[in-house]
């Protein structure tokens, strides 16, 4: 099958997106030990930075914590999330096509994707592992 006749599936067809796990939020006033906490807990590479409408602002990822606080010896108790995060991170719809962020991620070489309902608010974060799987034959 040629690529252009390919049947494009939405996120939220993926049989991992309704078995995810509620993607770990925190308001940005948040401190880096309080997400850390929580990531430990439930084993999560990352947490997703909300406003008051559930609606992504920015992301805070393992690597973030080690670069951006213990690399530069802060104070895991007396930064917040907002002073870390990346803001406004790329986020896809939930009827976005599975292909075109699986290139989209790879090209530009991010491994952590929210995904938001039609509102904006965050559903699910999706990572690499799910796209990779999409690409093994069944």
């Amino acid at each position: 099958m040629a690529a252009s006749d390919r049947v494009a599936m939405q996120l939220r067809d993926r049989p991992e997106y309704a078995s995810k796990p509620k993607p770990l939020t925190f308001a940005p006033e948040a401190t880096v030990r309080e997400a850390v906490a929580a990531m430990t807990a439930r084993g999560f590479g990352s947490v997703v930075i909300t406003d008051q409408d559930e609606r992504v602002i920015g992301i805070v990822t393992e690597r973030d914590i080690m670069g951006r606080v213990v690399h530069e010896n802060r104070d895991a108790d007396k930064t917040t999330l907002s002073d870390i995060m990346t803001e406004n991170p790329r986020v896809a719809r939930e009827t976005d096509d599975v292909v075109d962020w699986l290139r989209i991620m790879s090209n530009d070489r991010f491994r952590r994707l929210p995904v938001v309902d039609e509102d904006g608010r965050i559903k699910a974060v999706f990572t690499q592992g799910d796209f990779v799987s999409y690409t093994w034959p069944a």
